[in-house]
């Protein structure tokens, strides 16, 4: 089991695989012998494959063993049991890779139902079921719906001590901002939008420096919404801005 999540850390998806499909044959071992912890050992073995074979593009074969998991849970647990939420979170994010949409949407809605009940503070977990819901609403073309959920879970997110946010909570409040910019360009909230792409843009300068590669998106949708309400001459200095940042990766 260890093994196999130094090599997933590490990016060697086909020997985690190996390692996790070793580690899953040891927990069904100790599961027929009575050991109290082979369930445990077995869903954290296939939560463990589950990423090894997502990291390999191979979204059926992981949706399988997340069902796999899923069965597994629903038998030992109760759905008050975090793991339940997040190996269904993780399911929606499988079928939106297959492009199942709607399974997919079906999914991280239950996912969310569950982690609004019982996800306790800070309630980062419910801020990422909400994002994703967001992001799946988004992406199939549905601006004005998807747009509440990202402005719900930057709430959230935002309402965390800044000690206290971890890499990911940085990168969903990023996200937030970007999607929100994007959806108050498309409804022509420009001054809304506008606030968002700079936010984003701050923030990422505030965590990573002003010559970091990761600017180059937000600095980008921010020059587009520029160009579009005919400020070209502030646009060309972002632009010229992302060059210097693009000259400086080489």
């Amino acid at each position: 089991m260890s093994g196999g999540m130094r090599a997933l850390e590490r990016g060697n998806y086909g020997d985690a695989e190996k390692l996790f499909r070793a580690a899953i044959r040891e927990a069904a071992k100790a599961k027929d012998s009575g050991n109290k912890k082979a369930v445990g050992m077995m869903l954290d073995s296939l939560e463990g494959l589950g990423g090894a074979l997502r990291g390999q593009k191979r979204y059926a074969d992981a949706e399988r063993v997340v069902r796999e998991s899923l069965q597994l849970l629903e038998m030992a647990t109760t759905d008050s049991d975090p793991k339940y939420s997040l190996t269904l979170n993780n399911l929606g994010l499988l079928l939106t890779e297959e492009k199942k949409f709607k399974e997919a949407e079906e999914t991280h809605r239950k996912a969310l139902t569950l982690r609004e009940k019982y996800d306790g503070p800070p309630r980062r977990n419910f801020a990422v079921s909400l994002l994703n819901l967001g992001v799946l609403l988004y992406e199939q073309g549905d601006v004005v719906e998807s747009e509440p959920f990202f402005n719900q879970a930057r709430g959230i997110l935002s309402k965390i001590p800044i000690a206290e946010l971890t890499q990911s909570d940085f990168d969903n409040i990023l996200m937030c901002d970007h999607n929100l910019g994007l959806i108050y360009t498309e409804q022509k909230k420009y001054d809304d939008a506008e606030l968002r792409f700079k936010a984003a843009i701050a923030f990422t300068e505030k965590l990573k420096g002003e010559n970091h590669p990761d600017l180059i998106l937000y600095l980008q949708s921010y020059a587009n919404l520029l160009r579009l309400i005919n400020r070209a001459p502030l646009a060309a200095r972002v632009e010229a801005r992302i060059k210097r940042i693009r000259d400086g990766m080489r």
